[in-house]
């Protein structure tokens, strides 16, 4: 508290440079932004908490520990309170309380203060920290529920919004060969805004329903087919944009282009669909192997790599060639951190590289590895339960949305073409009939009376290419945010959307020429 009095009555410019950055940090703490992962982050904060409290370590270096975790957004306030502490004189219950005081998300703010009375009562960390993150497990997987059921409601509304759009655009087109609507490309356009305004607001309500999570890490070392996948996008992106830009300036046809994306982008999308299963399933065997592992390692005393040694490989299912490649290298005697950053790496997994740290780094530190193993694998094991429940719900809607798309893109196909199709009958018709009355009367201007299509042709399709587009990158987004994952995805379902269209531009004109073919 001497340092406090020396600061209200000393000068601004008498303050020493350590103190001033003290002041600079907690001036800036109101401006530490608590994001949308806030509640995955605090699961995965909790959880490295309490596995390293099991190494009975003091309590300045648990909130040390944890402030250095960058990764995870609330470490930013666990390094508020070890500063305000360490170098302020704080005792940590104070600082706590004080840190609750600012932090505007409600969850921390309660965090902080039921911290700060944990300590200043005495009562282990250890304890508080265990308890607290079982308590964060049920809120996480409520909250997570929550947004899941959310989101299948919001699936239901985005398919309703494209059909209602749809039609609104099936209707316009239809008017225009019975009315003769004035303005029409003013009308059009509006109608072009209008679909976009509506998809737009459709992705961004599903966008915040979704629950966030981050699934592929962002490493150095990656996953065999992560690594394919930059090798290709090398090569296989460039190649692309040129050809299209090509193309576009030899003017060629749309429905070419369309075909044309998926021969560039489907490569990288098969890849990254194959390495989000893989993800999914090793997700799936790593809580029971982190178990295993501890436990061995707890209840015999030896060291990990000795107990990876005595596990078996064929019990960790899909993880079996990355754990053989992790033992093999433990055995050579090469640094442990290096041989965990490679596993890690290989996986491809967020979730695999949050709970490996916390693993090791409380391991590390002196902790019970049985304990330890228990307390990581029952936090992942909540993270696989509950993306499960999301893959009933995106599994669902993908086939629904890529079935839906083919629908909505070749209905506006079809109704242009019959458009066209009549169009062009019409004017047939008042040809002959002028011709056989010998002047342009009667019939010679029903082609641009009853079907005045005649010279808004060209613009018609140009609107009805315009919502097609729109849909296209509509649908694709849509999809890759209610699955989740790797960005990567939006290749593979891009390719598939585009070729959709494309096909259906391609194979509806020819169909509906030989439905709608008459001798006049």
């Amino acid at each position: 508290m001497k340092l406090m009095e020396n600061i209200r009555g000393a000068r601004l410019g008498d303050l020493k440079p350590e103190t001033m950055r003290c002041l600079e940090l907690i001036g800036k703490l109101r401006d530490v932004k608590v994001v949308e992962r806030i509640s995955d982050d605090m699961l995965f904060m909790l959880t490295y908490m309490a596995a390293v409290s099991t190494a009975d370590i003091e309590r300045d270096r648990i909130f040390d520990y944890a402030g250095s975790q960058k990764e995870y957004e609330a470490s930013a306030y666990f390094k508020q309170i070890h500063n305000l502490a360490s170098k302020w004189g704080y005792e940590y219950s104070k600082a706590c309380k004080y840190i609750s005081r600012k932090v505007t998300d409600s969850y921390l703010s309660k965090f902080f203060g039921r911290m700060a009375n944990t300590l200043s009562s005495g009562e282990p960390e250890k304890r508080f920290l265990k308890h607290e993150k079982i308590t964060r497990e049920e809120i996480y997987s409520n909250e997570y529920e929550r947004g899941v059921e959310s989101l299948k409601k919001w699936t239901d509304g985005y398919t309703a919004l494209m059909v209602s759009v749809t039609l609104v655009v099936t209707i316009l087109l239809v008017s225009v060969m019975i009315y003769n609507i004035r303005n029409l490309e003013t009308i059009a356009s509006m109608t072009v805004l209008l679909v976009l305004f509506v998809c737009g607001l459709a992705l961004f309500i599903i966008y915040k329903a979704a629950p966030a999570e981050k699934k592929v890490h962002g490493l150095y070392h990656k996953s065999k087919e992560q690594k394919r996948i930059e090798a290709l996008s090398r090569v296989l992106l460039p190649l692309g944009a040129v050809t299209l830009t090509f193309l576009i300036s030899l003017e060629t046809e749309l429905e070419i282009l369309l075909l044309i994306v998926p021969l560039f982008t489907l490569p990288l999308g098969v890849l990254a669909m194959i390495d989000d299963q893989k993800i999914d399933e090793r997700d799936s065997c790593f809580p029971a192997f982190v178990k295993t592992l501890g436990t061995l390692a707890g209840t015999t005393g030896i060291t990990i790599s000795s107990a990876m040694e005595s596990l078996d490989k064929e019990t960790v299912g899909c993880l079996e060639p990355v754990v053989e490649k992790l033992y093999v290298s433990l055995s050579l005697g090469l640094k442990a951190r290096l041989c965990w950053e490679k596993f890690i790496g290989e996986t491809g997994s967020e979730l695999i590289n949050r709970c490996s740290k916390i693993f090791t780094d409380a391991v590390e530190l002196g902790g019970d590895p049985a304990e330890i193993g228990s307390i990581v694998s029952a936090s992942s094991l909540v993270i696989v339960l509950l993306r499960m429940k999301r893959k009933l719900v995106s599994s669902g809607f993908r086939g629904l949305a890529i079935i839906l798309h083919g629908v909505m893109v070749g209905l506006l196909i079809f109704v242009l073409e019959i458009i066209t199709k009549f169009s062009g009958l019409i004017d047939r018709m008042a040809e002959s009939h002028s011709a056989l009355q010998g002047g342009m009367n009667g019939m010679s201007g029903m082609g641009m009376s009853m079907f005045n299509v005649g010279e808004s042709l060209p613009f018609l399709c140009k609107f009805t290419f315009a919502v097609v587009i729109i849909l296209t990158i509509s649908n694709t987004l849509v999809v890759k945010i209610v699955e989740g994952g790797g960005n990567y995805k939006l290749f593979f379902y891009g390719g598939v959307m585009s070729g959709i269209s494309g096909i259906c531009m391609i194979i509806i004109p020819p169909i509906v020429s030989n439905v709608f073919s008459f001798q006049i």
